[in-house]
């Protein structure tokens, strides 16, 4: 039986499992890594987009702010008449007599100072006529007051937009001793009964209240936030909450990058980073609100739960693997059991009975394999008791036909000695009557070999009587063989045979040797005549069953019969042999178990 290799497919169990397992985490992490990866993404867009909107709504109320205050001073009623009487002048502003009404400079001089006051965020406030500076208030000592200002984008822009509130920079103090930066916002001053031109009002913010609220946003962000303004200046720029390095990025070149996205939050390397960027520009002024944060920081925290996912993740499976490992050597403990005891079944060992009562697939399977093998050894007692009852029957017919005829012609030999008044009516008689007795045996199969020679001796007496003078014979039986147990009947066929083929065909008499003898381990009868012999062909032929051997007698009882009943009784390895010359006679061997009563006994 070709052995299971339990342990072959417990490891392929584990293996494909193990596959199947290890292949649905690897998906279930990539899924988990893309639906969060998304999830961040998206939710970092909309929280920058929102915070940015925050920032902008913001900066524009401050803005507007400011933009009151520089209103409610234009309507200022002394400014009003102070500006008219000075747009026209070429003097200096800064003598005033060159006003016709110094109330109103001196108004319009308070109403300045006192937004100064109470606006830290403001650095100046300034009213430019057409030529000259017409109103000053600032905290910083005035550089030249008679310049060329006409150009510049603040004004020209508070010109061309007169209803509309002009934010710039950051610029620097042109008209001061100071290098701070500045945003500017500017307005146009019209009379607000004939709206006739007055002036232009500029308001310098210092960059501290834009720093201030720009930092009061970032603290709520992770990354860095910008605000640049079209030409691509830095107008604020802080990245302290985490520590980036991007001072020394080019803005101008991520203005531009931005601007070929139409997301608000996208993707984009810059320096050889890959940076999340989120953008927003401001309506009022232009201004491009820029939120930075690197794709590493971004993701820092799902690399930090994918790792505890893969750390979980291995865990499991290490405890799966070795439940699984728990789960198969449960399985297939039985099945080496069963596979065992199968191992040890064969025609000779039906005995074997696997011990597995598990009420599973397994102990039905063990179920049913004593099952069958306790059918198998009904049917293989049913074949021996079968073959039993044929050879019992077969050596009955064979008997039936050897009575009738044989029994004829010796019947008749012993009335035509009755006729004749021979002598040897009696033992003739005699040995007819033994010869019967023994052959039947009380119907059993097997006899003493002493019998048996007995049953032959008594055949070849009468044989010798019906043929005078044409055969002698003598039997040599050791002692010690003499209670050997063999099957009956199966040396009268072959002594039969002999005289048949070859004495009597012999010119002259011939002389028939039986004997019997102990060769180590076998029991060796031999049944030798000197009659006319036969080729090698023909024995070979005698052996393989070429040749039906049927006796002159009508018996049928000849060498297949003999050869074949040995073997299916004792094996393959016994039955007869032949020897023949042709002339000199024919030597037939049988091979037998060695067997005495008393070794029967002792088995038994």
């Amino acid at each position: 039986m070709k052995k299971i290799k339990s342990a072959g497919l417990k490891n392929r169990a584990l293996k494909r499992m193990t596959t199947l397992i290890i292949f649905a985490m690897i998906v279930m992490v990539m899924l988990f890594y893309g639906i969060v990866y998304s999830r961040i993404i998206r939710n970092q867009g909309k929280n920058q987009e929102k915070s940015l909107a925050n920032l902008d709504a913001y900066l524009n109320s401050y803005f507007e702010e400011v933009d009151s205050i520089a209103k409610n001073v234009n309507y200022n009623y002394y400014l009003q008449n102070y500006l008219e009487t000075v747009i026209d002048r070429e003097d200096n502003y800064t003598d005033p007599s060159v006003g016709k009404n110094m109330r109103a400079y001196e108004m319009s001089s308070q109403a300045f100072s006192d937004t100064l006051l109470s606006r830290p965020d403001i650095s100046s406030v300034m009213i430019f006529g057409r030529k000259k500076v017409l109103l000053n208030k600032s905290l910083y000592s005035l550089r030249n007051v008679v310049m060329d200002y006409s150009d510049l984008e603040w004004y020209q822009e508070a010109i061309k937009n007169p209803y509309d509130m002009v934010i710039t920079g950051p610029n620097h103090y042109r008209f001061f001793d100071t290098d701070d930066e500045a945003i500017s916002l500017s307005r146009e001053i019209q009379d607000y009964e004939n709206g006739t031109f007055l002036g232009v009002i500029l308001v310098n913010l210092n960059m501290n209240k834009i720093t201030e609220i720009c930092d009061s946003f970032k603290e709520n962000t992770t990354g860095a936030l910008a605000i640049v303004n079209e030409a691509g200046e830095k107008i604020y720029l802080n990245s302290s909450s985490t520590g980036m390095d991007i001072q020394n990025l080019n803005l101008k070149e991520l203005i531009e990058t931005a601007e070929q996205y139409s997301e608000s939050t996208f993707r984009t390397r810059l320096d050889g980073t890959e940076y999340f960027i989120t953008k927003k520009k401001m309506k009022s002024t232009g201004w491009n609100l820029v939120h930075i944060i690197p794709q590493s920081w971004l993701l820092a925290d799902l690399w930090k739960i994918s790792m505890l996912i893969v750390t979980a993740v291995t865990g499991t499976l290490l405890v799966t693997l070795f439940s699984l490992n728990r789960i198969l050597t449960n399985v297939i403990r039985p099945l080496k059991k069963l596979e065992r005891h199968m191992g040890r079944v064969s025609l000779e060992n039906l005995s074997e009975k696997v011990d597995i009562t598990t009420d599973d697939e397994i102990g039905h399977l063990a179920g049913n394999f004593n099952s069958m093998l306790e059918r198998i050894e009904n049917l293989k007692e049913q074949v021996v008791e079968e073959q039993e009852d044929k050879r019992k029957y077969e050596l009955q017919a064979l008997q039936a036909q050897i009575n009738p005829h044989f029994l004829y012609n010796t019947l008749d030999s012993i009335i035509w000695m009755a006729e004749t008044q021979d002598s040897n009516i009696v033992a003739m008689t005699e040995a007819l009557a033994k010869l019967f007795r023994i052959s039947l045996n009380k119907g059993n199969e097997e006899i003493l070999l002493k019998k048996e020679m007995e049953h032959v001796k008594n055949y070849l007496i009468i044989q010798s009587m019906r043929y005078a003078d044409k055969f002698t014979f003598e039997i040599r039986v050791e002692p010690e063989v003499e209670k050997c147990r063999i099957i009956k009947l199966i040396l009268q066929p072959i002594v039969e045979n002999c005289i048949y083929h070859g004495i009597k065909k012999k010119r002259g008499s011939g002389h028939i040797i039986i004997r019997a003898f102990h060769s180590e381990p076998n029991l060796i009868l031999q049944v030798k005549d000197d009659g006319c012999g036969m080729s090698r062909e023909t024995c070979e032929k005698m052996l393989s069953y070429e040749i039906e051997q049927e006796n002159i007698s009508g018996s049928g009882i000849g060498v297949k019969n003999v050869n074949e009943r040995i073997q299916l009784r004792f094996g393959k390895e016994y039955g007869l042999h032949y020897d023949s010359e042709e002339g000199k006679g024919t030597t037939v061997t049988y091979t037998l178990p060695y067997c005495t009563e008393e070794m029967e006994n002792a088995e038994n």
